[in-house]
């Protein structure tokens, strides 16, 4: 994410319903909005975020002005550090109520991961779309 010029992260490229904001904003979204509230604690994020980024939202849709890639990209780094002490000792603790087959905090945990990389291959699709090309 820190490799991408800020002027292509509010772009919609062809085909797409969101941009690269719209991908990171909704990956900071996911961890905040299911982890904290299956441990017992509450969410992080502005509410804001909330409206923002969540699945089935666009771009297109925002009535107000966005955070910056820059303040996504802080939020995601001291995400991880912070779900890191609230998840300790949790990991096995089961789910309340079973989400898409899984039962515990570790294999909700494992789902954000992956959906994490699904949106990040999104992002490098996006990249490409919008004509920079990553380098070897």
């Amino acid at each position: 994410m820190k490799t991408i010029p800020n002027e292509i992260t509010n772009k919609i490229p062809p085909g797409h319903k969101n941009n690269i904001l719209w991908n990171a904003g909704h990956i900071l979204v996911g961890w905040d909005n299911t982890i904290y509230t299956i441990i017992g604690e509450a969410r992080k994020l502005d509410p804001s975020y909330h409206l923002m980024f969540p699945r089935g939202t666009s771009p297109k849709e925002w009535t107000g002005n966005p955070p910056s890639l820059n303040e996504i990209i802080e939020l995601l780094e001291s995400q991880i550090s912070n779900m890191e002490v609230a998840c300790k000792g949790k990991l096995k603790t089961p789910l309340k109520q079973s989400f898409l087959g899984m039962e515990t905090v570790e294999e909700m945990i494992l789902f954000h991961m992956n959906h994490e990389n699904f949106h990040m291959g999104i992002v490098k699709g996006m990249r490409q779309a919008l004509g920079v090309v990553d380098e070897i």
